[in-house]
C-alpha cells in the first residue's frame, strides 16, 4: 500500500496526467476544425469521382424547312454522359449542348443519318440513343381549309335540336408534303358530348386533317384547336294565326275581329311541329254589345309552347241598321252623281253640236258673201 501511494505521488504520474488533460483540451478546442477538414476531404473526393447520367434532350434538325417537309424523326433523344461528378451535374442542370441531325445536303426521299452532339465538355464521354435515325424528306406544301364541326347528335335529349356551330376561327392552314395535302378531304373539329344534352355546348376542340376515308393525314395544322359553341334548343316554327268568331252575338249588330299579331312562334318536338301549319284562335262574341278588346290564350298541345302565349283581339261592334242606312245613302249618292254626270255630258254634247251648227252657218255666210262679190 505504501508502495502504491509512493508511485501515485511521484512527479512522473503528475506529468502523464497533465499531458493527457492537455491532449483532451486541444482536441476539444479544435474539434470543429477537424470536422471541417474531414468534410472538405470527403467533398473533394466526391467531386473527383466519376459519375454517369442519362438525359433526354430535344433533337434539332438542320434542313431547309421552307422548301421541304420532313417526317420520321423523334422529338427527343437520350444521351448518356459520363465523367467527373461535378461536371456531369453541371451539364445536366444547364444542358448547354445540343444534338443535331444534319440534312442540309439531302434531297427528296428517305435517308438514314447519324446524330451528333455539339457543346459537350471534352472531359465527358457520351452515347446517343438512338445513334441513327431515318427521315422522310418531301416537297413542302401549304393550303387553307374550312373547319367542319362533328359531334354525335344522338346525344341530344329527346325533343331537342342543335343550331349552327360558332367557331373562334373558321379556317385552318395545313402544312405537309404535296402528296399529303392533296389527300386531305376535310379539316374537322371533333366535339365530345355527353348524353341527354339540353344546353349549349362550349368546348376547345382539337383539329384533324382527314382523307376521304376518314383517316388522319400526317400534316401540321395552324391552329391546332379552336373554341366551338353549339346552340342546343328545342325546335321552333313560325305559323300564321287565324281568328275565328264563336258564340252568338246580338242580331241587330255586326262583329269584326282584328289583332296586331299575325304570326306566333311555336317551340316543341319536331314531330309535333310538323303537324301544325296554322293556329286557329277562337274568339267568343257572346254577351259582347260594344267594341271591346279581349286577351285570348293561344291554344297548344303535345308539349308545344307558343310565343306570344296570349294575343289581344279587338272586337269591333256596329249596328246593322246603321250599316244598311249608310249603304243606301251611299247608293243614292252614287246614283245622283251618275245622273249628274250624264246630264253634264248631254249638256256638253248639246253645246258642242250648237257650236258646230253656228260654225257651219258662219261658214255658209262667208261663202255667200264671197260669191256676191
Amino acid at each position: 500500500m505504501n508502495g502504491f501511494n509512493k508511485f501515485f505521488n511521484s512527479p512522473l504520474v503528475y506529468r502523464i496526467l497533465a499531458l493527457g488533460f492537455a491532449i483532451m483540451l486541444f482536441g476539444y478546442v479544435n474539434i470543429d476544425r477537424i470536422n471541417s477538414t474531414r468534410q472538405a476531404t470527403t467533398s473533394s473526393t466526391t467531386m473527383l469521382a466519376n459519375k454517369s447520367r442519362t438525359l433526354k434532350v430535344p433533337l434539332q434538325i438542320n434542313a431547309d424547312t421552307d422548301k421541304y417537309f420532313i417526317t420520321g424523326y423523334p422529338e427527343k433523344v437520350k444521351i448518356n454522359i459520363e465523367g467527373p461528378s461535378a461536371l456531369v451535374t453541371a451539364t445536366a442542370n444547364t444542358q448547354n449542348f445540343k444534338i443535331m441531325a444534319n440534312l442540309e445536303k439531302l434531297g427528296v426521299g428517305k435517308h438514314t443519318v447519324r446524330l451528333r452532339q455539339e457543346g459537350l465538355n471534352k472531359e465527358l464521354g457520351y452515347r446517343i440513343v438512338p445513334s441513327k435515325i431515318t427521315v422522310n424528306i418531301q416537297t413542302r406544301a401549304t393550303k387553307r381549309f374550312p373547319i367542319q364541326v362533328k359531334f354525335n347528335k344522338a346525344n341530344l335529349a329527346q325533343g331537342y335540336t342543335s343550331g349552327d356551330p360558332e367557331l373562334s376561327q373558321s379556317t385552318a392552314v395545313v402544312t405537309g408534303s404535296k402528296a399529303e395535302i392533296a389527300a386531305i378531304d376535310s379539316v374537322v373539329a371533333n366535339v365530345n358530348t355527353e348524353n341527354n344534352l339540353t344546353s349549349d355546348i362550349t368546348q376547345q376542340a382539337a383539329l384533324q386533317a382527314l382523307d376521304q376515308q376518314g383517316n388522319t393525314v400526317n400534316a401540321l395544322l395552324d391552329p391546332q384547336s379552336v373554341k366551338v359553341t353549339i346552340p342546343v334548343m328545342r325546335p321552333t316554327k313560325k305559323v300564321p294565326l287565324s281568328l275565328k268568331q264563336t258564340g252568338e252575338g246580338e242580331e241587330d249588330k255586326t262583329y269584326h275581329l282584328s289583332s296586331d299579331v299575325h304570326n306566333v312562334t311555336l317551340t316543341g318536338s319536331q314531330a309535333s311541329l310538323d303537324k301544325i301549319s296554322t293556329l286557329e284562335l277562337s274568339v267568343s262574341i257572346a254577351d259582347v254589345d260594344k267594341t271591346t278588346t279581349k286577351t285570348i290564350t293561344v291554344p297548344t298541345s303535345d308539349g308545344v309552347q307558343a310565343d306570344p302565349s296570349t294575343v289581344s283581339v279587338k272586337i269591333t261592334v256596329s249596328d246593322s241598321e246603321a250599316e244598311s242606312t249608310t249603304e243606301s245613302s251611299s247608293e243614292s249618292s252614287t246614283e245622283a252623281t251618275s245622273a249628274s254626270s250624264e246630264s253634264s255630258s248631254n249638256n256638253s254634247n248639246s253645246e258642242s253640236a250648237s257650236d258646230r251648227s253656228s260654225s257651219a252657218s258662219t261658214s255658209e255666210s262667208a261663202t255667200s258673201s264671197s260669191s256676191s262679190n
